[in-house]
């Protein structure tokens, strides 16, 4: 699941030490919940996911969208449409008319297809960064799972945190990967391959490896909610909702200081 800070970013904001790891599985368990709730409350997510929607023609030179497009792969309504045609605009997808128009000759029901990246970012050309390291299989199988590296607790380019932690989206190449755990001692991460709508693939050894850095005040929200979580765990004040552990916790609403982090993300609907 897609979370919007990683196991580290949760232990090192309790304050909890590097033996102290009992609790590691609740606290992935109130990442993942924090994510979901944020994602509920603005009405979207803040994660790239790579999928084709279908819409419904209704006019010649625009396209009203259900959901944020990052970037635009292919476009298609009967045949495909020049990519420079197109601009990409809040909620709506508008047509250079000179250059090409929507049409419904058949049947106008899902006879556009959108395929892109879906999600919302406020730094989309900076969301990636470089890990400062590498693909060291040689190579890296589609269907292998262990993804050798450099140095896997090496600083990453800011020179604050590690470079890799359970919970992180990376991309090899056109694949994103999803860190499942790491192995210090043998520079070992263990992933999950092809996420987010992508297909796992085969890598060269010394492919860059690049990580998803969510909007930082979202990753903070996401943060202080699973903190919460865990700290208000046996305090009677939550709902029980029920998971992979048997029962964890979920707050009724997100606190007020949350809110106002997350106002200004909440996505407007259009008709």
């Amino acid at each position: 699941m897609n979370t919007y800070a990683t196991l580290t970013d949760l232990r090192r904001r309790l304050g909890l030490t590097a033996s102290q790891t009992a609790d590691d599985g609740l606290l992935l368990s109130y990442l993942v919940a924090a994510s979901r709730l944020i994602d509920a409350y603005t009405g979207r997510h803040f994660y790239p996911i790579r999928e084709t929607r279908f819409y419904t023609y209704q006019h010649a030179a625009q396209l009203l969208l259900d959901a944020d497009l990052l970037t635009l792969h292919t476009l298609t309504n009967g045949s495909a449409i020049p990519l420079d045609a197109c601009h990409i605009l809040p909620g709506v997808l508008v047509l250079d008319q000179t250059q090409a128009v929507f049409t419904a000759e058949a049947d106008p029901v899902d006879s556009i297809a959108v395929t892109g990246t879906w999600g919302f970012h406020t730094d989309w050309e900076h969301a990636w960064i470089a890990s400062d390291d590498s693909i060291q299989n040689n190579p890296l199988s589609a269907n292998f799972l262990s993804v050798s590296v450099n140095d896997i607790d090496g600083m990453d380019l800011t020179g604050y945190q590690a470079r890799f932690a359970v919970g992180q989206l990376l991309r090899l190449e056109d694949e994103y990967v999803r860190v499942r755990a790491i192995a210090t001692d043998t520079n070992v991460l263990t992933v999950e391959r092809g996420v987010n709508g992508t297909t796992a693939a085969s890598h060269a050894q010394g492919m860059p490896i690049d990580v998803y850095q969510p909007p930082e005040d979202v990753k903070q929200a996401c943060l202080r909610v699973a903190s919460w979580l865990y700290k208000q765990k046996d305090a009677g004040f939550v709902q029980a909702a029920g998971n992979l552990r048997g029962q964890m916790v979920v707050p009724p609403a997100l606190p007020d200081d949350i809110q106002q982090i997350l106002s200004p993300y909440i996505r407007i609907r259009v008709a």
